[in-house]
Parts: structure tokens; C-alpha cells; sequence
């Protein structure tokens, strides 16, 4: 009798064992999943900052060229103005 409760123990053991066992492997097993997904989600942020960047360093030069050719075309006429005042002065 004591080695039929000591067998069925055993079994129950080891019954208890493989559910944990099995437990822990599916446990591991999402783990892996939401940390791949974690990453991926981690590189497509990164990408559509990269691509953010890329776009506000284009605007930014391109907001400046333009500064620089109005700066040049303010500078110009106010050059020509000066020059008609002079010219005029002289008459």
C-alpha cells in the first residue's frame, strides 16, 4: 500500500513537473514574441525619425537658400537705390 502511494505520488509529481514544464515554455515563448515585436516597433519608430529628419534638414535648407536670395535681391535694389540717390544729388 505505502509503495502504491509513494508510485501514485511519483506520478503526480512528475505530472505537476511537465505542467510547469510546459508552462514555462509557453511563457518563454511569448517573452520571445512580444520582445521581437517590441524591437520591430523600436526600428519602425526609428525609421520614420530618420525620414522626419531627412525632410526637416531639406525644408531648413531649402527656407535658408531662398532667405539668401532675398537678402541678395534686397541688397541689390537697395544698392541700385543708393546709386539712383547719388546720381541724383549730382545733377
Amino acid at each position: 500500500m505505502i509503495k502504491y502511494e509513494q508510485g501514485e505520488r511519483d506520478s503526480n509529481d512528475e505530472e505537476i513537473l511537465k505542467k510547469v514544464r510546459e508552462d514555462v515554455t509557453a511563457m518563454n515563448s511569448t517573452l520571445i514574441d512580444e520582445k521581437k515585436t517590441r524591437e520591430d516597433t523600436e526600428e519602425a519608430i526609428l525609421e520614420m525619425l530618420r525620414i522626419m529628419i531627412t525632410k526637416m534638414k531639406g525644408e531648413i535648407e531649402n527656407e535658408k537658400k531662398d532667405r539668401e536670395v532675398t537678402e541678395e535681391t534686397l541688397l541689390s535694389l537697395l544698392e541700385d537705390t543708393c546709386n539712383k540717390l547719388n546720381t541724383a544729388a549730382q545733377i
